[in-house]
């Protein structure tokens, strides 16, 4: 497997638990509360889950970080990340996709495939 193909699945996989994590998020925040705290002390296992997330995620990327420049890693996760949370939007909480948000993926897509390009 090349070095670049092994970093995109690493970034791959960091994106979808981030938007995992976001998604888990946006759901505890849309169910029926007075107030954050009634909010937090109802659906604190999706919080829960949603931290534990966070925390997977930051020492998943350490250990990825060891044999993967972070030139690279860093904007193609971010990127991946930016679209599989569009993605989530749209078709697990139904958000609307405009034309620019289109164009601005459009964008993301080629920067993380050029930002491959050299490697």
């Amino acid at each position: 497997m090349s070095k670049y193909l092994m970093l995109l699945t690493h970034a791959a996989i960091l994106a979808t638990l981030l938007a995992t994590s976001h998604a888990v998020l946006k759901w505890v925040s849309v169910q029926a509360h007075d107030d954050y705290i009634q909010l937090l002390l109802s659906q604190w296992k999706g919080v829960f889950v949603a931290l534990s997330l966070y925390g997977f995620i930051f020492f998943y990327y350490i250990v990825v970080l060891r044999s993967s420049p972070v030139s690279i890693l860093y904007p193609v996760y971010t990127g991946l990340s930016v679209l599989m949370v569009l993605l989530v939007g749209r078709f697990i909480f139904s958000e609307p996709i405009s034309s620019a948000q289109m164009l601005g993926a459009g964008f993301i897509l080629a920067g993380i495939v050029l930002m491959g390009g050299n490697s």
